[in-house]
């Protein structure tokens, strides 16, 4: 039966000569182990470089995986023979069995939760590869399912933005870029130099969005307030002409008082 602790001290003292892998039966990695050895202190004689010490570093490297291997694993692999002959081995060869089993639980768990992760991150994938297809719609599909799952992402909120410009949809590429370099991307090169950006970069807003630190400029109270007040301007406007447009059916007679009177009281409390 061979001893891990054994194979071990083989290949820190011996292993420049490959012993380790005589005493645990691999003669063929043991004599091409043995071989280079020679081959290499030739290669040091007359090249006058220290060659030999590469099988060195070889033994060496498989005394340290010796010493970090399981002695259920390093049983597994180099006494199978020794615990299938002997019956009264049973227990020893249950132990092997539950850590192999313990270990592909453990392998299958960690795939597993790789698994439950992927949908979001695949989700982002496709939206590049579609967005690299020109497949710009079912690119903002795929980008808007993965913002769902991770709003704060700054390179999809980028892609988005990418997006939409190709769409000439102003409002929407300048929302995601503004959230995109919130959330973190600063790569403002790309944002200046990208072909996918160039329509979001024609507009004067721009402009105003970049002067104000990359963030969408915000209306002060007095710009606010005269925006509403045409507003309500408009809408006044367009009230009369509803009213004037009515009093003319009801002069054409399409309309009869009761209804012309039922029509202006709809217009002006609605």
């Amino acid at each position: 039966m061979k001893k891990k602790r054994t194979a071990a001290l083989l290949a820190l003292l011996f292993g420049v000569f490959g012993v380790h892998r005589f005493y645990l039966g691999e003669r063929v990695k043991g004599f091409l182990h043995l071989g280079l050895f020679f081959i290499m202190m030739v290669a040091t004689v007359e090249e006058n470089k220290p060659f030999i010490f590469l099988p060195a570093i070889l033994g060496f490297v498989d005394f340290i995986l010796f010493l970090v291997k399981p002695k259920e694993e390093f049983d597994e692999k180099y006494n199978i023979n020794y615990l299938n002959d002997y019956p009264q081995t049973n227990d020893r060869r249950n132990r092997l069995y539950d850590s192999r089993m313990s270990r592909e639980t453990s392998l299958k768990e960690l795939k597993r939760r790789r698994v439950s992760v992927e949908p979001v991150n695949s989700f982002k994938e496709s939206g590049m590869r579609k967005f690299d297809e020109y497949d710009v719609q079912g690119a903002i599909i795929d980008f808007q399912k993965a913002l769902h799952a991770d709003f704060k992402d700054s390179k999809t909120h980028f892609l988005m933005a990418c997006c939409y410009s190709i769409d000439e949809e102003f409002e929407k590429s300048l929302f995601h870029l503004d959230k995109a370099v919130d959330f973190g991307f600063i790569d403002f090169d790309t944002i200046h130099g990208s072909d996918a950006l160039a329509y979001l970069r024609t507009n004067d807003r721009f402009e105003k969005f970049v002067k104000n630190s990359y963030q969408i400029p915000r209306y002060l109270p007095e710009e606010q307030d005269e925006k509403l007040d045409i507003i309500e301007s408009e809408k006044a406007t367009d009230l009369l002409d509803q009213i004037a447009s009515l009093g003319a059916l009801y002069e054409k007679g399409v309309l009869t008082p009761d209804e012309f009177q039922e029509q202006k009281q709809k217009l002006l409390y609605p």
